[in-house]
């Protein structure tokens, strides 16, 4: 049997606040045990970063029993070291790459990616596609492309229908995007005109510059009014694209929501599901989803991934170890396009 690590690098939040102020990188922390159960131990190769890794560190209080000195991180690629006896054969086996999403549980309890090991549940993991790289693995089988899915999922886009996906060059956007033209569906990606070019290398019909039609409601209102979209996917977070979509998305389309905006979480459900339209409420369908990490969403990547659908992984930018608060400083600026990763190691 391969004699497990007893200690490792790892970054923690030593206090909260900005990245460059909260994180610490250590390089003595005690490695996880050896898994036991349904549970694997993975030698992490790549992490890629989310913007919930940035609320982890503002928002969760470090001094809470249960994260003293966390690991921050969702997103990681790797391979497995060993297994609990309960692991199903597939993922026995030692040197196995898998890739994946923690769950928000293991993260909030301090147990992140950001680190050379981690112990995961088996039922979370998805085995690395042979068409991608770890580097990739990490960018589009974790949160981006498990988010993706569950827009997908609810959307059902058939052949013909028109689609709209606002923030269409962010890490969900870029798989979203892939996946409604492999589909059939004709694509209007939302985005910076410095993005332009790589969203329709991923498969966009047209590129639209929110800066250059601002507000891009009425832009919409107008390209739109004489054949309204099917469906809206808004992965950057706007309500004046709700509120106005009657103008430009079909009676019986779904606007599609995974970005609460400025106002956040359980304010835009309320406001835009449950007011009825005679009290001033907006009268097209709305959903607002949350992602819960796990297993099946990332092998329904896995599996686009393995039949052409998803043939790119849009990578922003890789960072060493050493340079993740770098890394989460690009990310904190939204300017990037597609998935930031750290290399862990490897």
């Amino acid at each position: 049997m391969t004699e497990l690590p007893k200690t490792m690098k790892a970054w923690v939040v030593a206090r909260n606040g900005a990245p460059k102020d909260a994180l610490q990188l250590k390089t003595d922390w005690p490695a996880p045990a050896a898994p036991t159960g349904n549970n694997i131990l993975v030698k992490i190769s790549h992490a890629a970063l989310n913007p919930a890794d940035m609320h982890f560190m503002l928002v969760l209080p470090t001094w809470l029993p249960f994260r003293r000195s966390p690991i921050p991180g969702l997103d990681f690629a790797g391979e497995i070291v060993a297994a609990g006896p309960d692991v199903s054969p597939e993922l026995q086996k030692v040197g196995t790459k898998v890739c994946g999403s923690l769950g928000v549980s293991q993260v909030a309890f301090g147990k992140g990616s950001l680190a050379e090991y981690v112990q995961v549940p088996a039922e979370l993991v998805a085995v690395q596609p042979e068409r991608m790289s770890s580097l990739e693995a990490a960018g589009v089988m974790g949160c981006a492309g498990q988010t993706a899915a569950i827009m997908i999922k609810e959307a059902d886009v058939q052949p013909g229908q028109r689609v709209l996906i606002n923030g269409a060059s962010g890490g969900v956007g870029s798989v979203l995007l892939q996946i409604a033209k492999a589909k059939g569906a004709t694509v209007y990606a939302v985005c910076s005109e410095a993005n332009a070019e790589m969203v329709k290398r991923l498969g966009a019909d047209e590129a639209i510059d929110y800066k250059a039609h601002d507000p891009i409601e009425v832009h919409l209102a107008e390209k739109f009014k004489d054949e309204h979209l099917d469906f809206i996917f808004d992965c950057a977070g706007s309500q004046p694209l709700f509120t106005h979509s009657p103008k430009y998305l079909k009676a019986d389309g779904k606007f599609i929501n995974i970005v609460g905006g400025r106002s956040q979480g359980i304010v835009p459900f309320v406001r835009n599901k449950l007011v009825p339209v005679f009290l001033g409420g907006t009268p097209r369908s709305y959903r607002l989803l949350g992602l819960s990490p796990a297993g099946n969403l990332a092998r329904e990547v896995a599996k686009w991934v393995e039949e052409g659908l998803v043939t790119q992984a849009p990578i922003d930018s890789e960072f060493s170890m050493e340079e993740a608060v770098q890394a989460y400083e690009k990310l904190a600026s939204k300017r990037a396009k597609g998935k930031i990763v750290v290399k862990i190691q490897g």
